[in-house]
């Protein structure tokens, strides 16, 4: 009985992890992403920009203010 109950306890947190992905993944897809993890900035050319990690929106950076502005766009391909 008690292998059983340990093992249980092990597999919880496993499972804990899968059902918070899911229903990220469920929020994520009934109200858009929140763009919550974003890159350090990037220069490319004259463009300066943070990219959200989890769907590659894009935001300008001033480098003058050190802070973000305008709105989120996705990049051309």
């Amino acid at each position: 009985m008690e292998v059983v109950v340990e093992q249980a306890g092990e597999d919880l947190p496993t499972v804990m992890a899968d059902l918070v992905s899911k229903v990220r993944g469920a929020t994520a897809r009934i109200f858009g992403c929140w763009h919550v993890q974003l890159s350090r900035p990037f220069s490319r050319g004259s463009e300066t920009y943070r990219t959200c990690v989890a769907c590659g929106a894009r935001r300008r950076f001033d480098l003058d203010q050190h802070k973000m502005v305008g709105s989120f766009y996705y990049p051309k391909k």
